[in-house]
């Protein structure tokens, strides 16, 4: 396969995807209705599992994998080398442009812009942090116009607890509703130190007039009480005009 080869995603690729359920069968779902407009960002890629099912999904457009950690940066380059359609970014995004403290877990998957050191968060959190390294970070807003992308077909944010600061980040994005659809993972309970938790994100997307396309809670305490999960939210825009007339009475 040539860097000139236009792919088609696969309708079989896409209801295997579907079938998959929680939020990427959403995305799947979602997908069949995109205008197939501007890039797909994957950021928190880690070793690339959801941002497989996403160049599955996007194999037509321009996607983006951001990640900050370069031993996984240098895996997902070398798994997604195939792609001809994929870029890989070692950075972080977040509120500022700038650089930043970033924290590696002992579990890679774990490791965030921010610290877990709070008593508090400790009882929640499952990871300890090895190493502390210096990372580059941009507002997404910033980083859109320096590699000249207007409009973002879907993006997956998994960053252990920065999605809210990265789509603080992006406020001119989501004030244009730019992003068609947002999958991210939220807290409702604290495993960073002051990280923004599930109603934050909430208040902040109905503010840009984002809908709440679903949310599917992951992992609760031995109490019952809920943990965290993974929600997937679409634009106003998106919803008035590419779904409209699907929702019924």
């Amino acid at each position: 396969m040539n860097a000139e080869t236009k792919l088609q995603p696969s309708k079989r690729h896409r209801d295997q995807i579907i079938k998959m359920g929680g939020p990427i069968g959403a995305v799947a779902q979602l997908s069949q209705y995109s205008e197939r407009k501007g890039a797909v960002l994957d950021v928190g890629v880690n070793r690339g599992t959801m941002a497989l099912h996403l160049c599955r999904l996007f194999c037509d457009m321009p996607i983006h994998l951001i990640e900050p950690i370069p031993a996984q940066c240098d895996y997902v380059l070398e798994r997604f080398s195939r792609f001809p359609t994929v870029k890989v970014h070692q950075m972080a995004l977040s509120h500022e442009t700038g650089q930043s403290d970033f924290h590696i877990a002992d579990y890679l998957g774990n490791s965030s812009l921010f610290t877990n050191n709070d008593e508090d968060v400790a009882q929640h959190t499952e990871h300890a942090t090895i190493e502390t390294i210096t990372v580059e970070t941009s507002r997404l807003d910033d980083w859109c116009a320096a590699q000249a992308i207007d409009h973002i077909a879907c993006m997956k944010l998994d960053t252990q607890g920065s999605e809210f600061n990265i789509l603080t980040g992006a406020k001119t994005l989501l004030s244009r509703n730019a992003i068609d659809i947002i999958m991210l993972e939220w807290f409702s309970l604290p495993h960073y130190d002051g990280v923004p938790l599930l109603e934050d994100i909430l208040i902040l997307m109905r503010s840009h007039g984002y809908v709440l396309y679903n949310i599917y809670p992951s992992r609760k305490l031995k109490t019952g009480v809920l943990r965290y999960g993974d929600a997937v939210f679409i634009s106003e825009t998106f919803h008035k005009t590419r779904l409209s007339g699907m929702d019924g009475t």
